[in-house]
Parts: C-alpha cells; structure tokens; sequence
C-alpha cells in the first residue's frame, strides 16, 4: 500500500512538471511565431545573373545584373531598362560582393540568380577559388547555370539588352536550353556539374560558351532592342574544356556535337551529309541517342570502345535519290554512321591532346578493372592521352517525314 502511494505521488509530480512545462512554451510561443533575420521583398535587390572577372593580376571584379521591379511589374514603369548592372572589385568575392552595398539601396539577394558568367581570362588563370566561394556561401544555388564569357568578360555579357526577355540573365538561360534540345552543339553545366567533375581523377569540367557579337559600345545601350537588327547580340557559341579548373581548349560545331554525343547529352540534333558530287545534301534529325562506354585492357593497356546508338528522320533532301527503295535508305544509315563516327573520333582526339578526361572513361575502367585502375590513376591524365578509343556506331533511319522522294526527282508520292 505505501508503494501505491509512492507511485501516485510520482505521478501528480510528473503530472505538475508537464504542465509547468508547457506553460513556459505557452509563454514564449509568441516570441517564436517570426524569423528574426527576414527581409521584406521591397527591401530586397533580387540578383539575375552574376558575372565574375579579374581584376588586373590579384583581384576579382563582381558584377550583379540587378532586377528593377517597377519596371517588371509594369503599373510603375517609367519606361526605363529593366535591369541594372552593378559593379565592384575587391581581393576576395566574398568581400566584393559586401562592398556592392556602398552601390545598391536594397539587401543583395543571390538566391534567384539563374546564371554565373565567368570571363575567360578568370577561366583560363582557374576557377577553383570562384567554386569555393559558390558552394560556400549560403544564398547561391548550385543549380545556377554556369557559362563562360568567350573572348570576352562576363560583364560585357551580362550589361547587353535583349529582345526577346525583358531580363538578359532569363534570355541567355532560354537560348541555353533551346539551344541543347535542337541543336546538341552545347549543353547547360549546373555549378553542381562542375563541382562533381573536379573531384574525379584526371578529368575537369566543361562549360558552355556564351558571346557577344557586333557592337560592344552599343550593347548596354537600350536602343540596341529598339532596331529590327540589333547592334549587339548575345549567342551561345562552343564548349570550353577544363584541365583541372583551368580553360585549356574550346570545341565547336561538329566536335561539340561529339563531346554531347559521347556525354549522352543529345535530345535532338541535325546531321547535313552529301550524297552526290555536285555539292547536293541530305539532312538527318537525330530523335534518339544513346552511348555506352566499355573499356578493355589489352596487353596491360586500357581500351576503350564507345557504343553509340541512334535512330532519325529525313528532314531535307536535296539530291535525285530513290528513299522508296530499301538499299538507299540502308546506304544512307551506313553513311550517317560513319559521319557521326567521324565526328566522334575527331572529338576524341582533340580532346586528348588535353589530357583532361571529360569523358569519364576512367570512372568506366574503375567500375570494370579497379586493380588496374588504382595501379593507372595516379598518372591518368597521361593513360587518358595515349590511350586506344573505337567507336562503334548503330544507325536507324525511322521515316522520310510526310514525304518520300524529293521534288528534283520529277516524281509525285
């Protein structure tokens, strides 16, 4: 009975120390219901796009395409240009960054910026430094898309006015990924992409290419919109190959084509071919590809055999061909073949000529013979360069689209 009592006791005092508990938090619950460090959307200097340069030989130059919301929003547009570029130097980015508030009225918010455009001269000096302070600092986002300033600085690119997009920073995002969906002579790099590729063992990333072409003195200027042909225009252009974090070679046309081919970046892409000596061509859509990497080792070699697989449609044929007949269209499949064979050993080898291993074909000899890999891996960049790479190429022509034979035929369908 004196052990019910105990018990019951022990109970009420629990009891009376949950309530008090809860009384407590009753108390400081208001105190809780806000966020002490917010910041009103009046008060914020949403960022679009930064551009990062350097700055003679020791200092960095930060440039913040800053949306002006009166003019977006439209009820209190004054007919002003819709962003504003700020720019600021300083030893670090961290501190560059900070010291842009001596220039802008409102609380700088990098958590909506789209795109970082770094200059060349940054890019080919090393980017590890500019990586460090994006995966650091809390406000970016590694999803931002990360692009290189051809020739150029990032500032000329971010300060050009668009047509098409009242905000520059959202325009070069759209050419981006309308350009990777049809044209496959590029694809967008996410700063997470380039963080994942700098940790692998004699590679680097690769980053798209972003250019102005025309006038450079008129592209700021907010009449360069204002003609049917601008004076200045922003266009995607090639892909820039990294050895570690440093530019070391740009690849264009055919051999960027390749380098998506190879990185199983391709949704659709076009291939011109001639079919005859008078200069007539045959235009081929790529509607699906796929590539697999198989390494080998041969005489205690690596090899490495890229399998690709791609079916397409006749989009234009210019030349007197038969496509009713079934050899002309198997002619035409060998053909497409060997072309995009072609294009993908010429990318190859100029990328070996870097020593960078854009490709992963180490990540596939890892996964496959990780004894030899661990004995090639301290060295690979050199394996990389010297290494046997075939191609092998699986080719299907789907359709001729709604027609079959083309006009200079003479033939109706």
């Amino acid at each position: 009975m004196y052990q019910g009592k105990r018990i019951e006791q022990s109970a009420v005092t629990f009891k009376g120390r949950i309530g008090g508990l809860c009384l407590v938090l009753l108390l400081f619950a208001p105190l809780l219901s806000g966020c002490w460090d917010s910041v009103e959307l009046n008060q914020r200097a949403v960022v679009a796009g930064i551009g990062i340069d350097m700055a003679g030989e020791s200092e960095y130059e930060v440039s913040l395409q800053v949306i002006v919301a009166d003019e977006i929003a439209g009820a209190k547009a004054r007919g002003d240009t819709p962003v504003v570029l700020y720019r600021e130097k300083g030893k670090s980015l961290f501190q560059a960054i900070r010291k842009a508030s001596q220039r802008i009225p409102r609380t700088i918010s990098l958590a909506h910026a789209r795109l970082v455009v770094i200059g060349e001269k940054l890019a080919r000096h090393g980017i590890g430094d500019t990586l460090d302070f994006l995966e650091r600092y809390t406000e970016t986002r590694l999803t931002m898309k990360m692009l290189i300033a051809r020739g150029e600085t990032g500032k000329d690119v971010l300060a050009t006015m668009t047509a098409i997009g009242r905000i520059p920073a959202n325009d070069i995002s759209g050419k981006l990924e309308l350009s990777q969906n049809l044209y496959a002579g590029d694809y967008a790099v996410s700063v997470d992409d380039v963080i994942r590729s700098m940790s692998s063992k004699g590679s680097g990333p690769v980053l798209t290419g972003v250019e102005v072409s025309g006038n450079l003195e008129q592209a700021s200027r907010k009449d360069n919109v204002d003609n049917v042909l601008p004076e200045a225009v922003v266009h995607i252009n090639g892909m820039g190959v990294f050895q570690k974090d440093r530019l070391v070679r740009w690849l264009d046309d055919g051999q960027a084509v390749g380098l998506s081919l190879i990185n199983n970046k391709v949704k659709s892409a076009e291939t011109t071919m001639s079919c005859d000596k008078k200069g007539e061509t045959v235009s081929i859509e790529t509607l699906f590809s796929k590539t697999h990497i198989d390494s080998q080792m041969e005489r205690g070699e690596p090899v490495f055999v890229i399998h690709l697989k791609q079916t397409g449609a006749i989009q234009e044929a210019e030349c007197s061909i038969n496509l009713k007949s079934s050899e002309v269209i198997k002619r035409l499949q060998e053909q497409w073949a060997e072309e995009t064979k072609r294009v993908i050993l010429s990318t190859v080898k100029e990328v070996q000529r870097t020593g960078s291993d854009v490709f992963g074909l180490g990540l596939a000899l890892e996964r496959r013979y990780p004894k030899q890999w661990k004995r090639l891996s301290s060295d690979w960049s050199r394996y990389f360069a010297e290494s046997t790479v075939r191609v092998q190429v699986t080719s299907v022509l789907k359709h001729t689209q709604s027609r079959t034979n083309p006009y200079s035929r003479g033939e109706a369908d």
